[in-house]
């Protein structure tokens, strides 16, 4: 159904170069976008993108959201179907130090494209959040939380046919500057390992499911909804652990020579996180392998087998949890497709 969607589409890709924003582009090629447009302000990332993806039919442009007029150019030289927005200041700890940077990336650049989507009728726009917008305590869930709620009400100004909704994950397991890649970077350069605090825990998403709910999003989508993947989470105490006694060992270290450095939680962090808040869960209903935020009185008969769900919290700490064994599978996965010359 999403190929149908996708197919023969003009599909523009926000923040398109990153992690997640890579395998949108990617996934949409393969289901036959006429064209994909990544846009991003990194042109490094453009020209590597370039490398890994051969295809006529995919075009980059270097531009930043907060930046009207590098947007509007790709308006008004193409017909846009669907944009994906994946660009955003991303790391609690500099969102912290730069909250102006944050509020003009995540909210002024979001109402941006918000805006030269009505303006163009694009016919879907798909937001992709945080956790962290949940129940938001620093600069990162804050601007987040406005940024879906910029979203939620362009598609009650919307016209008709126009479709914006948002899709909130957990942790994208080795998307760039995430736990696990920073402890890999470590051990290969002998660093030490910073641990803010053990008791930490964190929802984990591999990115194939968070594409595979990106694309689920957007064949569900009717506008105004927030999704949300059904995720396990991980104890960065069993993190650390396997970090240190099985990972250490393979990229010739010695457990014992690990260094750990226990530095206190950040300013902004929590010990735990939230998918949902308490007004939230008031709306929360389920579709097969994720959960749905729904407006009141929104028509259920648009979601094939929609229930309501009967969950009134779903934080880190109470999910079900992923094993040590999978936490080493993924890092063995991370470090199989390092480039040779990050493992020397």
């Amino acid at each position: 159904m999403v190929n149908t969607l996708i197919s023969g589409k003009v599909v523009l890709v926000f923040g398109g170069t990153g992690s997640l924003g890579a395998e949108v582009v990617r996934r949409c090629l393969d289901a036959g976008a006429r064209r994909v447009i990544a846009f991003s302000r990194d042109e490094i990332k453009h020209f590597m993108l370039r490398q890994r993806i051969s295809d006529p039919r995919l075009e980059t442009v270097i531009g930043d959201v907060i930046d009207f007029g590098s947007i509007e150019r790709i308006f008004l030289t193409s017909k846009i179907d669907i944009i994906y927005h994946a660009a955003a200041m991303k790391h609690v700890t500099m969102c912290e130090e730069a909250p102006i940077q944050a509020v003009e990336t995540n909210i002024m650049g979001t109402q941006n494209i918000i805006d030269l989507a009505r303006e163009y009728n694009v016919s879907k726009v798909i937001i992709i959040s945080t956790d962290k917008a949940a129940y938001p305590v620093n600069v990162l869930g804050a601007t987040k939380f406005i940024a879906e709620r910029l979203m939620l009400n362009a598609s009650r100004l919307c016209r008709e046919e126009q479709v914006f909704s948002c899709v909130r994950f957990g942790n994208v397991a080795v998307s760039r500057g995430s736990v696990i890649p920073v402890f890999i970077d470590n051990l290969l350069h002998r660093r030490p390992l910073k641990v803010t605090d053990y008791k930490i825990t964190r929802f984990i998403i591999e990115i194939p499911q968070a594409i595979g709910l990106v694309m689920k999003a957007t064949e569900y989508a009717w506008g105004g909804e927030i999704f949300i993947l059904k995720m396990k989470a991980f104890r960065l105490e069993d993190l650390v652990d396997v970090t240190v006694n099985r990972i250490a060992p393979r990229l010739g270290v010695k457990s014992g020579d690990v260094k750990i450095e226990v530095t206190g939680l950040v300013k902004g962090e929590k010990l735990h996180e939230d998918l949902i808040n308490a007004i939230e869960a008031e709306h929360l209903y389920e579709l097969s392998d994720m959960y749905v935020i729904l407006d009141k009185g929104t028509n259920l008969d648009k979601y094939p087998g929609i229930k309501k769900a009967n969950l009134k919290t779903y934080t880190s700490d109470s999910a079900p949890f992923v094993s040590k064994d999978e936490i080493e599978q993924v890092m063995q996965s991370y470090i199989r497709d390092l480039p040779l010359s990050g493992l020397g």
